[in-house]
């Protein structure tokens, strides 16, 4: 990644413009002095890409460090040149982690935009694909639903919710000594992002010997206490969290109090550096983990994290921290990639955007994701290996990279087809 750090600050989202449509591709001066073709989103100095993200609803704290440090990303982009000769534009919006509302945002931006970097969410990026694909326009960072794997048009940024859960089955059997025979809890949202985690958790348990108590909850279920209850008279082993921050800090809280000292590991966006101000703090800090796809803020391994890093604190010093930045960063960086081979492949379009992506063979990001991962094959997840962190009251921004893992059971799972 060869971009260097200067300061940046975040841009006012945009406001959404007009009804969807598409226009016909046309002819302008590219990258190199050679022509390419344009569509939608691409004018003869200026590309403009999308964001529609959660800064309203249960995943806003996270979502907007991505924001922050997305756009300190592109500005960084173009001060060195920007891409095919062309300066990128964010059109950030909103909305709030409710479905119709983001297709109604998709709508009214795709005809302005070559590519939508984030549509944050499981059930939000459900809603979207579909009409994105029908638009052949790029979609990154979805929420890492399997769902979202069927659709040509998705470049999923790591192994997908069912990968990371069957990974968390594994690693409690070999590593955190959970029997043969024991009883799992997992706690998920309705939805493709806690169903695709259910998935993932039932087939290692068949995998691995074990028994799966499912708790099924809405984003609107703050207090877990009956969950918990259920869990704790269960005597179960271990849990399997496929919810959000707020929801992790009570299931931690409440198992607690009532004397269950198990693991519990978290899906990608479950835990938030904040929960360790909160009266939840010493359980978490005693039984959490984090199961993601990406890697953890604190990790001086990955060259691609530490520029990462200095990018956010250069862009927003005093700002709030978290895996989000490396997540977002890696999200600009695979569009990043996906633009300028469409540039260099002369079609600029959305379809080239989606093309170039699925072309480009294995994708290196240099710590941020596992390396290896390959696009090639739609429908299936691009890894089987995530990142094992520690809730860590020593670690910066809360977790401490423990492994990268690849178990058994997340490599025998397989989306069909």
């Amino acid at each position: 990644m060869k971009h260097r750090v200067r300061a940046a600050t975040l841009a006012a989202a945009a406001l959404a413009l007009a009804a969807c449509s598409t226009t016909a591709p046309t002819a302008s001066g590219g990258g190199g002095g050679d022509d390419v073709e344009t569509g939608n989103g691409v004018t003869a100095d200026g590309i403009t890409i999308g964001m529609i993200t959660d800064l309203s609803g249960p995943f806003a704290a996270g979502a907007a460090v991505q924001v922050t440090e997305t756009q300190a990303y592109w500005d960084q982009v173009n001060a060195d040149g920007g891409i095919c000769d062309r300066d990128v534009t964010v059109d950030v919006q909103d909305h709030g982690y409710d479905p119709q509302r983001a297709v109604t945002l998709y709508r009214s931006m795709a005809p302005d935009v070559i590519a939508l970097q984030q549509v944050l969410g499981g059930p939000t990026s459900a809603a979207v694909l579909p009409l994105a694909e029908q638009d052949s326009v790029y979609v990154g960072g979805v929420g890492w639903a399997g769902s979202a794997l069927a659709y040509e048009n998705n470049q999923l940024p790591g192994a997908s919710n069912a990968i990371q859960a069957a990974n968390a089955i594994d690693y409690m059997v070999d590593e955190l000594d959970v029997p043969e025979g024991s009883t799992v809890g997992v706690v998920y949202f309705t939805g493709d992002y806690g169903g695709d985690a259910l998935a993932g958790a039932e087939h290692a348990a068949e995998e691995r010997g074990l028994e799966i108590l499912a708790q099924e909850i809405t984003p609107a279920t703050t207090d877990l206490s009956a969950q918990a209850s259920a869990l704790a008279q269960a005597d179960v082993a271990g849990v399997v969290l496929a919810a959000a921050p707020t929801q992790l800090a009570s299931l931690a809280g409440v198992l607690s109090s009532q004397g269950a000292d198990v693991p519990i590991i978290g899906m990608n966006p479950t835990f938030n550096p904040s929960l360790l101000t909160t009266p939840a703090a010493d359980a978490l800090l005693a039984n959490a983990y984090s199961m993601t796809s990406v890697s953890p803020y604190d990790n001086p391994d990955s060259p691609g994290v530490q520029e990462a890093n200095e990018l956010y604190a250069s862009a927003d010093p005093a700002g709030a921290t978290g895996w989000e930045v490396p997540l977002a960063y890696v999200q600009a960086e695979l569009l990043r990639q996906a633009l300028e081979g469409a540039c260099e492949s002369g079609d600029l379009t959305p379809e080239g955007v989606v093309a170039a992506f699925r072309d480009g063979g294995e994708v290196d990001t240099e710590g941020v994701l596992p390396d290896g991962l390959d696009y090639s094959q739609v429908g299936q997840s691009p890894t089987t290996t995530v990142f094992v962190s520690k809730v860590s009251a020593d670690a910066e921004a809360g977790l401490e990279l423990l492994d990268q893992v690849s178990g058994p059971s997340a490599e025998s799972f397989s989306y069909g087809g």
